[in-house]
């Protein structure tokens, strides 16, 4: 979190809290319709409920890692 409060830094801090909720959606969307369509066979997979939670958790779990290599490296 920024430490100067100023306009600038909260329209910052806004537009990433808004994109990360945006790709906790869109992961959780996607892998909706994984299951739904059964795309390559990952119904299977995902059939319970909690099987569904667990990968679609995985996924922004990889996802926030990766974005934090890739701030690391900006650096």
């Amino acid at each position: 979190m920024a430490r100067d409060f100023t306009f600038g830094n909260f329209l910052k801090e806004f537009g990433m809290r808004l994109g990360a909720a945006v790709v906790v959606v869109s992961v959780f969307l996607g892998v909706g319709y994984f299951n739904r369509t059964n795309f390559f066979g990952v119904a299977s997979v995902l059939g319970t409920q909690a099987s569904f939670f667990a990968v679609s958790l995985s996924l922004i779990g990889l996802i926030s890692l990766s974005w934090i290599g890739i701030q690391r490296y900006r650096q």
